[in-house]
Formats: C-alpha cells, sequence, structure tokens
C-alpha cells in the first residue's frame, strides 16, 4: 500500500534546501531517514505539480500495532521538522 502525504514548507525550509542544492522534499526525507529510521521516497524524484511538494511512503503488510507505533514517530518528526525552520 503507497500513501503520498503533501508536505508544505516554510520560506525558511525551502531556502534551507536551495542552499544546500537539494529539492525540499528530498532534504525532508532524508532528515526523516536520519532522524527516525522511516524511508520515504520524494515527490521529487519521480514528478510532482510545480511548487507542491510530496513524498510516497510504502506500508508493507505489519501488525497494526507496528504502524500506529510508526505514525507516531512520524508524527513527532514532523512535528519537530515544523519548528526546526518555522
Amino acid at each position: 500500500m503507497y500513501a503520498f502525504p503533501s508536505v508544505h514548507f516554510s520560506q525558511n525550509a525551502l531556502n534551507t534546501a536551495k542552499n544546500n542544492g537539494v529539492q525540499p522534499d528530498f532534504m525532508y526525507c532524508m532528515e526523516m531517514l536520519e532522524n527516525t529510521g522511516i524511508m520515504a521516497v520524494p515527490g521529487s524524484g519521480f514528478g510532482q505539480r510545480e511548487g507542491s511538494y510530496h513524498f510516497r511512503i510504502t506500508n508493507l503488510v505489519t501488525p497494526t500495532k507496528d504502524m500506529v507505533d510508526t505514525l507516531e514517530i512520524f508524527k513527532e518528526f514532523n512535528s519537530k521538522f515544523i519548528e526546526k525552520y518555522q
């Protein structure tokens, strides 16, 4: 099962990505991997509308508890990312 969540970046996050020579969604996915171990594919890697950002994440069949735990970890990461680049 695939999910394609949209990501809305602050201007600070957009500027940081540009200054580092990467797409914002790539930066987001790399920080997510480094901080949580959750692997996702940035939308810029396979096409997205200009000015929009998303990533693709795959859920292999796992116990519901594992998925709920992973979503909690993702939620915490996302909150910290937003705070970091506000």
